[in-house]
């Protein structure tokens, strides 16, 4: 932490006395700063107001004192100057995204645990505590989830909703393993890297949630009509925990991509300060060398190639081979030196010059900058693959509950599927295949001809039926999909 700034300084004033009533006044005179322009100051190098900053330092404690002692909520919330607990519940939900006893209940990630104690990790800060608030509220919802299913009271239907509520845990468990990553970002080099393997962890719980869903809703339509209309809401449930997460993979993506646009600004500003220093050394080198003409016009080389290459062009390649060539010249300096000894004065600022060269090549390779930025971002192709392949997992349901029907229908009844079958197919390869936004509504069209095809069968086969007219509005739900993305 720099300690002569007050804004760094005033923090240790703030955890010092959390506990107590704080104002901007008392901790602007803790030290020594105007309150109008440490206000300023604050804002600025912190990103939130100095109350919303102690704020956010109250409610993190309190999370710990949650996690880490049995004190009442009541007490936990006087103890850090909440008025009551509903007060304390409303304030601890809008900052961690859960109420304080879903929190102690399900063992939850304390947002910013520790005193932030640098610019970088405060910028940062912002949007990994966005994320951490998205994912407790999921890993909650998730929790609640899997808690209804174990209560289904259907005998025939009890080992079916023990397994979803069994890889409904696990989805959670999974999100509960990133949290600390995600705390951890502000600290490490290879934080682009760390970004990406969460965004991974949480598309993949989105896929695997809405998997879960239709399958759930699959086995509901297969079963008698009470039974149907018990197990429906369980349905509904799953689906709105689908909903939640694609809609959480959606949000977390977004500030995600936000964080690595700063990690990567950072990145450029810390090698940019690298290189103008190893710059600086080296004209200090060359105006220090004299009578050495040779060696002088060497490191004016060197130094000229690294004025001239803006900094985002600078490969670790083209650093190891700026060392290398110092390492060239310093050693034929140093043979001068040995034949004349008042040389060494000459040449002291050019072994400086090239372990400032070798310590930006070490920093380059720490960064592991790659060439191009990664844009997280869905195109046009990658929309269309995915509503290819969502086809496809139809598709192949559709093929399984149909063959299923072989047992109660006959085979009139089952024709009609194939000329389904390649509807289906042809609206996948069209997906397939664009990249074109021209192709949103034929795309859409194709979709929704499959429902109609659909709907009228599953209308056919009445009570028998159910699960086709499942399958057949899931259709629907992609072709409509297709449609609200054709007019954004």
């Amino acid at each position: 932490m720099d300690r002569e700034n007050p804004v760094f300084l005033s923090l240790e004033v703030i955890e010092s006395r959390i506990t107590e009533k704080l104002t901007v006044e008392n901790i602007a005179n803790g030290v020594y700063f105007s309150k109008y322009h440490y206000m300023r100051l604050f804002r600025e190098i912190v990103g939130h107001s100095v109350m919303e900053y102690v704020t956010k330092r109250k409610l993190t404690l309190a999370g710990r004192a949650l996690l880490e002692t049995d004190a009442s909520i009541l007490d936990i919330a006087l103890d850090f100057g909440y008025e009551s607990r509903d007060v304390f519940t409303r304030c601890f939900k809008a900052y961690m995204g859960v109420t304080p006893s879903e929190y102690r209940k399900y063992g939850l990630a304390t947002i910013s645990q520790k005193i932030i104690e640098e610019r970088t990790n405060m910028t940062y800060s912002k949007t990994t505590d966005e994320i951490i608030r998205e994912l407790n509220e999921f890993i909650v919802k998730a929790k609640e989830t899997a808690e209804k299913a174990r209560k289904c009271e259907i005998s025939e239907y009890t080992v079916f909703w023990k397994k979803i509520a069994d890889v409904t845990d696990d989805f959670a468990g999974k999100i509960e393993n990133t949290l600390e990553h995600i705390s951890a970002i502000g600290k490490n080099h290879d934080d682009i890297t760390e970004i990406f393997k969460i965004i991974k962890v949480i598309e993949d719980v989105a896929f695997k949630a809405n998997l879960v869903a239709l399958n759930t809703g699959l086995m509901v339509s297969r079963g008698q009509p009470n039974h149907v209309k018990e197990q429906w809401p369980f349905f509904e449930m799953y689906l709105e925990l689908a909903r939640s997460a694609s809609g959480k993979c959606e949000k977390i993506t977004a500030l995600s991509s936000e964080l690595t646009a700063l990690i990567f600004a950072d990145m450029r500003k810390a090698a940019a300060e690298k290189i103008a220093e190893v710059i600086r050394q080296g004209n200090a080198a060359v105006d220090k060398i004299v009578g050495y003409d040779n060696i002088k016009f060497e490191v004016e080389n060197v130094v000229m190639l690294l004025s001239e290459i803006p900094v985002e062009k600078i490969t670790i390649s083209f650093l190891e081979e700026c060392v290398f060539k110092l390492q060239i010249i310093s050693f034929a300096a140093s043979m001068e030196a040995c034949r004349e000894s008042s040389s060494e004065v000459v040449f002291d600022q050019l072994n400086t010059f090239k372990d400032h060269m070798s310590d930006a090549l070490g920093f380059f390779e720490s960064l592991a900058m790659p060439e191009n930025e990664p844009v997280m971002e869905r195109t046009t192709q990658k929309f269309f693959q995915d509503v290819a392949y969502q086809g496809n997992l139809l598709l192949f349901y559709l093929r399984g509950e149909v063959e299923k029907m072989g047992r109660i229908v006959d085979e009139a009844q089952r024709a009609p599927f194939l000329g389904i079958y390649e509807k289906v197919n042809d609206f996948i390869q069209l997906a397939h295949n664009s990249d074109n936004e021209a192709d949103y509504k034929p795309i859409a069209d194709k979709l929704y001809a499959v429902y109609a095809d659909m709907t009228e069968q599953a209308s056919i086969l009445g009570e028998k039926g159910g699960v086709i007219k499942f399958i057949a509005v899931e259709f629907k739900g992609l072709a409509d999909a297709v449609m609200r993305c054709d007019k954004e």
